[in-house]
């Protein structure tokens, strides 16, 4: 029984290690094309016509791989930028990564290197070289990709200033659901120049997103930025401290094919020349039609098609994809919130501002909108609370008395108050309406060219 067992032992231990040695060599058979198509199925189809991937290189081993790949990237109206990375794989299912012993398809290491004019001439007058940078990627079995980036620390002094870069690391998550979360983090960066006098410091940083689906541009997908500091001494002394920032694209809860855009900013304290100590401003654009979306992305595809065919349409073209977006615009509802918190002039003010378009849905020409069905369109509400005091000590001092009296102002308890709607082409400011119908005659109500 004893020696049945040790050639179990044996056979198993001998399994493993031929299974362990063969399969790198079936692994590396395709590594390339799935770590190579790991990446591909990042980029959402919609601005796939603004990518060019080209491959440069395949040296195929047992255990590793090299390859090398060029991917070109054309913003519209710009010169592409070139990324190429250099590969070195390493075949698993065990693999040897900087964190240590991993199970998977593959870890790549990646060299990048930018190729851009603007990019080259921005950094030719650097005394200094750029940090190294670190980035690795991991391919699970499941598909799912794991990208690290690592940014070296850099110190550099001399007589005309100095950089001082704590370093910067980064992750991105990319599951086989095509969900995805995004991480980089910044200790502190400090830079000086002696000949023009000017320094800054930031301390902090950090940034995280999420979406639900990578490849689709309307899946659920947020992102928050915060900075613990940003200062400077010269040549304007400042300082903000916890800073941050949130933006999110989310399903509307009115109807699923329409989405809202929330975009929040907040500066616990502002420490300058100017008379903001404090601001909290929120954003939100509700309603948005999907199909604005796709039609943006499908004009945008036309244009960039037909403009590497023939690069003088640029402008032409560009007038003409503003115009088809605009009235798409215009043919769909909308809702823009915006909610602004701040201390000024040493004084608490808050204001709320929502905008409601209706829109025009048999509107086929922008040239033949009539203003008075679209006045009749628009809902504006706003309510204002400024600090009497702190007004009293701005540069709109002098127009507080003429608007009290006029009725646009009120003044409450130390507080001066505006009430404002418009609704159904009328204005109503602190109770007094005002009919716009009289400023737009029927004879002159369309929009011209």
């Amino acid at each position: 029984m004893k020696g049945s067992t040790q050639k179990i032992i044996i056979a198993v231990s001998l399994l493993t290690l031929l299974i362990l040695g063969i399969s790198p060599k079936i692994i590396g058979a395709g590594i390339q094309d799935a770590t190579l198509r790991s990446l591909l199925d990042l980029i959402p189809a919609e601005t796939e016509t603004q990518f060019e991937i080209h491959q440069l290189e395949v040296n195929n081993g047992w255990f590793s791989s090299n390859a090398e790949i060029e991917i070109l990237y054309t913003p519209l109206g710009t010169n592409s930028i070139a990324l190429q990375l250099k590969f070195e794989i390493s075949h698993g299912p065990l693999l040897l990564t900087p964190d240590g012993p991993k199970l998977g398809l593959a870890y790549a290491s990646i060299t990048p290197d930018i190729r851009n004019d603007a990019f080259e001439l921005a950094i030719a007058d650097f005394p200094f070289a750029l940090p190294d940078v670190t980035l690795g990627l991991l391919t699970g079995f499941d598909r799912s990709v794991l990208i690290g980036l690592s940014i070296a620390p850099l110190n550099y002094n001399d007589v005309d200033g100095d950089v001082n870069f704590s370093g910067l690391n980064a992750n991105f998550n990319a599951r086989p659901d095509q969900s995805a979360e995004f991480g980089l983090h910044m200790v502190e960066l400090t830079a000086s120049e002696n000949s023009t006098n000017t320094n800054l410091t930031i301390t902090g940083m950090e940034m995280l997103g999420t979406t639900t689906k990578l490849t689709d541009i309307l899946a659920q997908s947020e992102a928050q930025l915060t900075i613990r500091a940003i200062s400077s001494d010269a040549p304007t002394a400042f300082s903000v401290t916890e800073l941050s920032s949130a933006y999110g694209l989310l399903e509307s809860g009115l109807d699923s094919a329409q989405r809202d855009i929330f975009l929040n900013l907040e500066i616990a304290e502002i420490a300058s020349d100017l008379p903001v100590a404090s601001l909290i401003w929120n954003s939100k654009v509700e309603e948005i039609s999907s199909e604005l979306f796709g039609q943006y992305y499908t004009l945008l595809n036309d244009l960039q098609s037909e403009m590497q065919s023939n690069p003088q349409v640029l402008n032409t073209k560009k007038n003409q994809l503003a115009q088809e977006l605009l009235l798409i615009g215009l043919q769909n509802n909308l809702a823009f919130n915006n909610f602004v918190k701040t201390n000024a002039y040493d004084g608490n003010h808050e204001l709320d501002l929502r905008i409601h378009w209706n829109g025009l849905a048999d509107l086929d020409n922008i040239a033949r909108m009539d203003v008075n069905a679209a006045l009749n369109a628009l809902t504006v509400e706003l309510d204002a609370s400024l600090d009497l005091e702190a007004i009293m000590r701005s540069p709109a001092a002098d127009l507080v008395a003429p608007y009290v009296q006029q009725g646009y102002l009120e003044i409450d308890n130390g507080q001066i108050l505006i009430n404002g709607t418009l609704k159904k082409g009328v204005l109503v400011i602190n109770e007094d309406k005002i009919s716009l119908d009289q400023f737009f005659p029927n004879n002159s109500a369309a929009i011209s060219n």
